[in-house]
């Protein structure tokens, strides 16, 4: 029944990227005004992670939206405390499993400079959000049927979300932007 749901799910984001449309731009920590950071939590450790960078993102002035996809029906409670990091659960997806919750819904129209999927594993709804989102540089890691990103990191041999923040860090100071100069 889970594939079968799933595959519904995937059809109906296919045949909303039949019309969808984004302005691509290739942006840096630097010349970025905003940022959407889409993550799936696992415990308390990758919530500290997610603090830790966005502590070293500080500096750079960024307006920074943070959401996290919890693969439960319900919510740790100790993820509950965290101010400024929008979560959503199992229970806010539709039965094709299309996240159904309005901060998904604001999250995918906003269109950022950056958006960082932190995601360390395969979700559909993960996916669902990062292959719509209007951001106009999408990072994230490579998988085997996640398109539409415009920079990839291979982590399979490293599969430790602070390696992946590490090499974000390092090829976003490497990036140079043209457009914005």
């Amino acid at each position: 029944m889970r594939n079968f749901k799933l595959r519904t799910g995937k059809r109906i984001l296919n045949s909303k990227l039949r019309h969808f449309k984004r302005n691509r731009e290739t942006h840096n920590f630097e010349t970025a005004k905003t940022a959407g950071i889409l993550f799936t939590p696992t415990d308390q450790l990758s919530f500290e992670e997610i603090k830790h960078f966005l502590t070293y993102l500080g500096p750079y002035k960024l307006q920074i939206y943070v959401l996290g996809y919890i693969d439960s029906k319900i919510i740790p409670e100790g993820f509950l405390f965290w101010k400024g990091i929008n979560l959503f659960s199992r229970k806010e997806l539709n039965w094709s499993m299309v996240p159904k919750s309005p901060v998904v819904t604001d999250f995918i129209d906003k269109p950022f400079d950056l958006l960082l999927d932190l995601s360390l594993t395969d979700s559909f709804p993960v996916e669902y959000i990062t292959r719509l989102s209007k951001s106009k540089f999408k990072i994230g890691r490579l998988t085997h049927n996640h398109t539409g990103l415009d920079l990839m990191f291979d982590i399979e041999n490293e599969k430790k979300l602070e390696n992946y923040l590490g090499h974000i860090k390092n090829y976003l100071k490497l990036i140079k932007n043209t457009s914005n100069s």
